[in-house]
């Protein structure tokens, strides 16, 4: 589901929320499939002239590759295109474990962009972030 919303709050912006389902071909654990459906959704639902506040992609129905169903409709994907796919995203996960995270990203902008993400007033994170804590000196 990809859904965007403007401010509530300002009454004096025009005001717009939308929000799409988007369904897969099969299940997937695809990086590549899941940006491309929400790109999908995005573009059915973005309207030009209003300041949007909020945006998301919201995964519905998750379940683990072991318990997949397959369906009489479902996509046909061939076992060397579905390993193919396995590797790359086991490869993925690996180099951001070794090299650090977000080191390999699909399509994303890299930090210091103009139009990067603002968190001047984000609470701490010091009990998830190892480099956010607390330093006490004596």
């Amino acid at each position: 589901m990809v859904f965007v919303r403007t401010n509530p709050f300002q009454l004096d912006q025009p005001q717009y929320r939308n929000s799409v389902v988007v369904p897969l071909a099969r299940p997937t654990d695809d990086t590549r499939e899941i940006a491309q459906a929400a790109a999908q959704g995005l573009q059915a639902i973005f309207l030009a002239g209003y300041r949007y506040q909020k945006a998301g992609v919201m995964l519905l129905d998750l379940s683990a590759d072991s318990n997949r169903q397959l369906s009489l409709d479902e996509t046909p994907q061939s076992d060397y295109d579905r390993q193919r796919s396995q590797r790359l995203m086991v490869t993925v996960d690996k180099l951001n474990r070794e090299l650090g995270r977000d080191a390999v990203r699909l399509g994303l902008p890299r930090q210091g962009n103009a139009w990067a993400l603002r968190c001047n007033r984000r609470t701490p994170r010091y009990t998830t972030r190892w480099e956010e804590l607390v330093r006490v000196k004596s």
